[in-house]
């Protein structure tokens, strides 16, 4: 094991230090369906950043007195060198380019840098630090915030899907798919429908505690919906989240080039669609993973055996990642297919493929879910 300058060889000791030298000022409470999480940090502008991205469905600050409660540390500042610690580059995922990550494991913990930013994270032994730009970069705050809840529902025995979510009712409908087939648009056109938002990338699943033969139990993750141009000015309602100058860039493009650009914009589900459309936790009854291209003809939209398609499980199926603490009876972080497949064995699967035709899946999918006005 190697050690930092200061002969500090452990993810506790380092974070206890950090917080010494950047005295917290204010927290932040946040309830994640049963999930109670506090955020720590010596800058109140990040935690008021923090506040408003979470929004009113979230927030509850009776939980920072919580003792029970995940305590996650947001320290804006200069994040430490880690010298003289052998830090090993983490590969991109499969179908994925970018290098995001380095790491190193200690005995009671593991260090992250993220390479971009250089925000660096101490997870181990229930210690979750964050120290570097935070502010600048908020996003991968959420992201830290979003790993600590996956991983304490995976240690409750949900799973991990790589997938979006909506839901009526007490119907929900997955969605999954290949990288840039579109599952987030397909998420947001379907929301124009009054149906309620779950997840947007990640989603959490468990045999229904209900009963309800061909449901599953699904849980969302508590992050906005972060989509390409494309996907912005397909629907009039988003549009404006593209600045206007860059609009009439987009505009004046070709559909194939606009769609390919990856340039990331939030959505703020509460102003766009009004408050009381997002919901953590819903029973779902279908699947439907998108396979289609782009001028390839006609939507042709079938049922699926899992079973018999690997490569579909293989696009459902996710990777817990870095931010997940193997050990102490945690379930491993990387998937395993006999799991999904006992899932879903006996739910509703559909492969959607041949052309891009979203009116065509979004009214398959209202149906599915029982909208009455699908049909009209």
């Amino acid at each position: 094991m190697a050690a930092d300058p200061q002969g500090v060889s452990s993810v506790a000791a380092m974070a206890a230090a950090l917080r010494r030298q950047h005295p917290l000022v204010a927290a932040l409470g946040l309830r994640l369906d049963d999930v109670a999480v506090v955020v720590r940090s010596n800058d109140g502008a990040l935690l008021g950043d923090l506040r408003a991205y979470f929004g009113p469905s979230f927030v509850d600050d009776a939980v920072v007195g919580d003792a029970a409660a995940i305590e996650i540390v947001a320290l804006d500042g200069q994040a430490p060198a880690l010298d003289g610690l052998e830090l090993t580059v983490r590969p991109p995922e499969p179908g994925k380019s970018s290098i995001k990550e380095a790491y190193v494991d200690l005995a009671d913990g593991r260090i992250i840098r993220k390479l971009k930013t250089g925000v660096v994270f101490f997870i181990g032994g229930g210690v979750h630090l964050a120290i570097g730009a935070c502010r600048r970069w908020q996003n991968q705050i959420v992201n830290f915030i979003n790993n600590r809840f996956i991983e304490a529902r995976m240690r409750d025995g949900w799973i991990l899907c790589h997938a979006a979510a909506v839901a009526r009712g007490d119907r929900g409908l997955v969605l999954a798919g290949f990288s840039g087939m579109g599952k987030s648009t397909l998420a947001l056109h379907m929301m124009e429908h009054a149906l309620d938002y779950v997840s947007n990338d990640r989603l959490l699943i468990r045999a229904s505690t209900s009963g309800e033969a061909g449901a599953l139990d699904a849980c969302g993750v508590p992050k906005l919906p972060r989509i390409n141009p494309g996907t912005a000015l397909s629907i009039d309602r988003l549009r404006a989240i593209v600045p206007a100058e860059r609009r009439a860039q987009y505009d004046a493009l070709p559909t194939g080039e606009l769609w390919a650009i990856e340039e990331k914009y939030d959505v703020d589900v509460d102003a766009a669609y009004g408050a009381g459309r997002i919901r953590l936790t819903t029973p779902v009854q279908t699947l439907m993973i998108l396979n289609w291209e782009r001028g390839a003809g006609p939507c042709e939209i079938r049922p699926i055996d899992l079973r018999e398609r690997p490569e579909l499980l293989a696009v459902v199926m996710k990777t817990a990642g870095l931010f997940y603490e193997e050990g102490e009876g945690a379930p491993p972080a990387e998937p395993e297919p006999a799991r999904y497949l006992e899932l879903f064995a006996g739910f509703d699967v559909f492969e959607l493929r041949g052309g891009v035709d979203f009116p065509a899946a979004v009214a398959f999918g209202r149906a599915r879910l029982g909208d009455p006005a699908s049909a009209s």
